[in-house]
């Protein structure tokens, strides 16, 4: 068993939260079939790794501005044409499997496409700036995953370490342990310490977890609604 492909170590929850994506936005791409998915109970791990990479660069395409209808169907005839499992976690698709993807785009009417290959690099710079987050096995399918939503630290995924979940690059550090650590009241500097971290690094693991203020007009006996992770 080859726990890239075979075995399911992420809820939908944390696959939108680890790629920054709303979590409509995955459960579209998962009923249109645009990824792959276990069947669990509710609130157990249904994605695998590849399936989290997959994510990854359909994210780069939306961000590029297709739509998800579009994304949906090119990630369908793909995985068809392709002739193989998780076709966007495959190191070819940015050299071999390039001219398949524009096949694709050109056979669909969506704006976007046009947006895309009139942007920098045109579709092959698309695929290269999704696949510099990626780090390949000697097989051609990704290895680690780099979560690009993190700022001033690098947070990688590897399945072979803490069972897939994120980690600061070159450490056993688990994000999770940091966020965990701020929730029970300790500061930034005690946790920087703790994990032998510097306190911006502190800051920049925090961040994506950070819930924005609900914004309201307030009346006077009104508290301010504060941030919580």
């Amino acid at each position: 068993m080859d726990p890239r492909f075979d075995l399911p170590l992420y809820t939908r929850a944390e696959v939108a939260l680890h790629l920054g994506l709303p979590p409509t936005t995955l459960g579209d791409w998962l009923r249109s079939g645009a990824l792959e998915s276990r069947s669990a109970g509710r609130g157990e791990p249904t994605i695998t790794f590849a399936g989290l990479v997959e994510t990854h660069m359909l994210r780069h395409l939306r961000h590029a501005g297709l739509s998800l209808q579009a994304i949906g169907e090119a990630a369908i005839a793909l995985r068809s044409r392709a002739g193989r499992r998780y076709p966007l976690a495959w190191s070819g698709l940015a050299h071999d499997g390039r001219d398949l993807l524009i096949e694709i785009a050109a056979e669909g009417r969506e704006p976007g496409w046009e947006r895309i290959r009139d942007s920098q690099g045109g579709l092959p710079g698309l695929l290269r700036r999704g696949s510099a987050a990626i780090g390949w096995s000697d097989d051609g399918y990704a290895g680690t995953l780099r979560l690009v939503i993190y700022h001033d630290i690098d947070v990688t995924v590897d399945p072979y370490r803490a069972s897939g979940q994120p980690l600061v690059d070159g450490s056993d550090v688990r994000v999770e342990d940091v966020v965990d650590n701020v929730r029970t009241g300790a500061t930034y500097r005690e946790i920087a310490a703790k994990f032998n971290l510097e306190d911006f690094e502190v800051e920049a693991l925090i961040r994506p977890h950070i819930r924005p203020p609900t914004f309201r007009k307030s009346r006077p006996q009104d508290p301010q609604p504060d941030s919580l992770i």
